[in-house]
């Protein structure tokens, strides 16, 4: 009995409907394909820091000046872009597609077919340090990927997103032929040709590697069929393929009688439309679609619910898989080109930043509460507990105590050890500002762990800025430190509580979903929260600046850093109290 591997087997496909009521068929993207994208977007991240490195250096060894306000400075926030950045940014402004992802056929799309909007690609990338453990193994995200039927990663699910094949090419244009061949009676089933099929449609956009890997695992598929040829030996892999596939097309179209060549007819009559569409298509990929003339729009509007229209001719006629599958793939890109984001936000970043932020942290104010207890609660208790404990404040506070014993008390005039030369400023402020934001995403995503990880970097971040203010206060210099850090400790520890209540409410969609499931919480509550985290965002980076800028100088009195410090505390009340509430009833506005 020939061996015969069903498609669904190798590919897992889901169906949705587009507004148009014309259902579109894609093929998720396995987990071989994705890691080899990411392979080849953690090389270009490598090899675009190490060129990166090379100029900064090379602008240090020019003028000190340059490396101290310019190289190094832009340096860290390189790095941060490359861990943080790359993915998101690519994705959200690509359509969801990265380098690695455009090279192997792969797009990133939502689970309703729809564009990959900012907020999805948000989302699923900063879940991506999660994906990647243990360690950067990418278990985690491998084993989702595998046991989910949509082929999601923990990103994915708290997204609501999916990764598909998104090949593409002028193989549409001569759709309607049928490659020659004898007719009888086809030797492999219909879930084989349709999987040699949709090889045959890719196979001229596949690198010439990913080409002979993807070829030898399908004749491993095959093998029974192909071995039955005894020259089968002398050919490749792909030549096996294309000659099998060359001898099974008209017998499957035989098969399929007068219907399938009303499909062929149609393929032919509309071989102008549909030249005109790829080209429109092609053009809406590289440049958007607002960049097209206004009859250029029409017109692409026109012929894709053309070919809306003609796939669903297609299914009717019983069309071959392969003028079916480049169809169904056509129809598919100029849906998620029409229905792509514009880029616009819902609200003015203005009015988000006076009204929409506040108001989300009025509105989860027991998750911010909460976190701000898993903060200061570890922090208080080791200030105490370092009190007149020199060993106990080494081993939590390491450096810091150092700095607290070469301090004389005594000395009124006495500054803090960490405060940096002027020159450093930039460097310090640009290395604060992005390890700050590092620490809030992590926070973030570790409440997919049903809120552990977001716990465990609140707890762990209290125990360490009570251990080094507590190691000043055994020394008796506590104001020493508080100068150093009151003018932004406000602003800075606000933001964490804030990105921790944002953790703990992802969190909470794993322990408590409420009567959906855990997969629609985790979408639902994902995206309610990072509102939370986007805040958090930016009120770290005011207090990178503040603490890069104004915090370390040493010309400044004591007092003079107090004041400020006190003020902001006071306007971060009154903003979180007050902002964004209706004039009328003093309640938050509709």
């Amino acid at each position: 009995m020939k061996d015969r591997q069903p498609s669904s087997v190798l590919h897992r496909r889901f169906a949705v409907e587009t507004p148009e009521h014309v259902r579109l068929d894609y093929v998720l993207a396995d987990v071989g394909s994705r890691a080899a994208a990411l392979a080849l977007d953690f090389v270009i991240i490598f090899v675009t820091l190490v060129v990166v490195g090379m100029v900064a250096a090379g602008i240090g060894g020019l003028a000190n000046i340059l490396a101290d306000w310019f190289a190094r400075p832009m340096f860290y926030v390189l790095i941060f872009l490359a861990q943080w950045g790359y993915f998101l940014l690519f994705e959200a402004l690509w359509g969801g597609r990265t380098p690695g992802k455009r090279v192997l056929g792969l797009r990133v799309v939502h689970a309703g077919g729809e564009p990959l909007t900012f907020h999805g690609s948000a989302l699923r990338n900063l879940i991506r340090v999660i994906d990647l453990q243990p360690a950067v193994s990418g278990m985690a995200g491998a084993v989702c990927i595998l046991v989910n039927k949509r082929a999601q990663r923990l990103g994915d699910l708290v997204a609501g997103t999916v990764v598909v094949q998104d090949s593409g090419g002028s193989e549409l244009l001569g759709a309607g032929e049928l490659p020659p061949g004898r007719v009888g009676r086809p030797v492999l089933s219909v879930e084989q040709f349709e999987l040699l099929a949709g090889y045959m449609a890719r196979r001229e956009g596949l690198a010439s590697g990913i080409r002979r890997r993807v070829a030898q695992s399908l004749r491993g598929a095959l093998a029974a069929t192909i071995e039955e040829d005894p020259k089968h030996w002398t050919r490749t892999a792909d030549e096996n393929l294309v000659r099998l596939y060359e001898e099974e097309a008209p017998r499957h179209a035989a098969r399929r009688g007068g219907a399938s060549l009303q499909a062929a007819a149609m393929a032919r009559e509309q071989r102008e439309a549909w030249a005109e569409y790829v080209r429109l298509v092609e053009k809406g990929r590289k440049r958007g679609l607002p960049k097209l003339t206004e009859e250029e729009v029409r017109a692409f509007g026109q012929l894709y619910r053309g070919v809306t229209a003609d796939l669903a001719r297609a299914r009717t006629y019983g069309a071959s898989p392969g003028l079916l599958g480049t169809v169904r793939r056509w129809a598919g890109s100029g849906h998620n080109l029409l229905y792509r984001s514009s880029g616009r936000v819902a609200v003015s970043v203005g009015h988000w930043i006076w009204a929409e932020f506040p108001r989300a942290v009025r509105r989860f104010h027991r998750q911010v509460l909460l976190a701000a207890l898993m903060l200061f609660g570890p922090m208080g208790a080791t200030y105490l507990g370092v009190q007149d404990r020199p060993v106990l404040a080494r081993v939590l506070a390491g450096g810091a105590v150092a700095g607290a014993e070469a301090i004389d008390e005594n000395d009124p005039e006495a500054s803090y050890q960490g405060e940096v030369p002027l020159s450093r400023l930039p460097t310090f402020s640009a290395a604060v500002m992005t390890n700050n934001i590092q620490v809030a995403f992590m926070t973030f995503a570790g409440g997919l762990l049903a809120g552990l990880g977001t716990l465990l970097i609140l707890v762990f971040n209290g125990i360490s800025i009570g251990a080094a203010i507590g190691a000043y206060g055994s020394e008796g210099v506590p104001l020493v430190i508080m100068a150093f850090v009151f003018p932004h400790g406000f602003i800075e520890l606000a933001a964490i509580c804030v990105a921790g209540g944002a953790g703990l409410g992802l969190g909470s969609a794993i322990l408590m979903p409420g009567r959906r499931t855990r997969a629609a919480a985790l979408r639902e509550r994902g995206r309610a929260f990072l509102t939370l985290l986007a805040g958090s965002v930016l009120m770290l980076v005011v207090a990178g600046l503040i603490e890069g800028y104004y915090s370390p100088l040493e010309q400044l009195p004591n007092a003079a850093k107090f004041v400020f410090g006190a003020v902001t505390g006071v306007l971060l009340v009154l903003y979180f109290g007050f902002a964004g509430r209706s004039r009328a009833t003093g309640a938050p506005a509709p």
